[in-house]
């Protein structure tokens, strides 16, 4: 008996409430979402829609929500009021295909308002509050993983703000060494340790989010120093700054060129036993139609020792 992949997507005119201008049941629907730093954005490709449906969707704003349920098991909002940026229509017989380009609303009502502030005591939390609060922002402010202190500590008495809420949130990234998430209505700010603060930071104790288990891999994972490439069925679980452990997974293999494994002493034997990864970068693929529902996860560990190297927190491959 094959595994019944339900997808619905909604389409509404309102960022929140307003109307509903398509509902998806009985079509096919593809998806691509990429939860990954800065904003989260979705491609979606809809089969045969009708002529008025298609008008439909290029006549004003309009936001994307796309669930999904496994063989009738509990259903996941994966992409909630994404932003509709673009749309391409295109017949190839015997179907019509629509495409829809999406970015998360925060980028379109927070993220391009312009901000001109000058912040007193100026700790990186004060800094991010006020640039978010000037761009209008009323949801969640989560921080990740930074060493006690850090978010609390100035050195100047005032500081001006000012460009886009991008631009300023960017500046911060490069001096305090974070990188930005758009999740659940609100932004999520993770902290990337380096060799001398990661015990500090309480990443290597947490509880992780969730334990990967070989049954749900679609390939091998692998891995590398202080990163994993993993390849499993469809969990909307895991999104970036879940902490992931590998520890039940029966087999990994290296994610490096032969001549490092060859040249590089105790390459594996170094950190292959640590089993604790945080999420870096997420994508979620699948569809109604075809076998396609993995989630590609591109994981980071806080490993100690000689051998981190923290550049790899840089190394976006998506």
């Amino acid at each position: 008996m094959s595994i019944k992949q339900d997808v619905t997507l909604l389409v509404h005119d309102a960022e929140s409430g307003g109307n509903l201008v398509l509902d998806t049941s009985g079509l096919r629907v593809d998806f691509d979402i990429r939860l990954i730093p800065e904003f989260s954005r979705a491609s979606f490709v809809i089969y045969n829609l009708t002529e008025a449906t298609i008008k439909s969707l290029m006549a004003g704003d309009r936001y994307v929500t796309l669930k999904t349920r496994l063989h009738n098991g509990k259903e996941y909002t994966i992409a909630n009021r994404y932003y509709l940026s673009n749309a391409t229509d295109e017949l190839t017989l015997p179907d019509r295909i629509t495409k829809l380009f999406c970015f998360d609303k925060l980028r379109k009502q927070v993220l391009e308002k312009q901000v001109n502030e000058t912040v007193k005591n100026p700790s990186l939390e004060n800094m991010i509050t006020q640039v978010l609060t000037s761009g209008e922002h009323s949801g969640g402010i989560d921080f990740l993983f930074f060493p006690k202190g850090k978010l609390e500590e100035f050195k100047r008495p005032s500081r001006p703000m000012f460009g886009s809420v991008q631009q300023c949130i960017r500046r911060l990234e490069k001096e305090f060494n974070f990188e930005t998430y758009t999740l659940d209505g609100g932004f999520s700010f993770m902290y990337k340790p380096s060799l001398d603060n990661v015990e500090k930071t309480g990443l290597s104790e947490k509880k992780p989010d969730v334990v990967l288990q070989t049954r749900a891999m679609r390939s091998n994972p692998k891995i590398g120093i202080a990163s994993a490439s993993i390849n499993s069925n469809l969990d909307p679980r895991i999104r970036p700054t879940s902490v992931l452990d590998l520890s039940e997974l029966l087999t990994v293999g290296a994610d490096a060129e032969e001549r490092t494994l060859q040249l590089t002493e105790n390459y594996l034997k170094s950190f292959s036993n640590y089993s604790k990864y945080a999420a870096f970068a997420v994508t979620h693929k699948g569809s109604n139609y075809t076998n396609s529902w993995n989630t590609n996860i591109t994981a980071l560990s806080p490993t100690k020792g000689k051998l981190m190297p923290t550049v790899q927190w840089a190394h976006k491959t998506y």
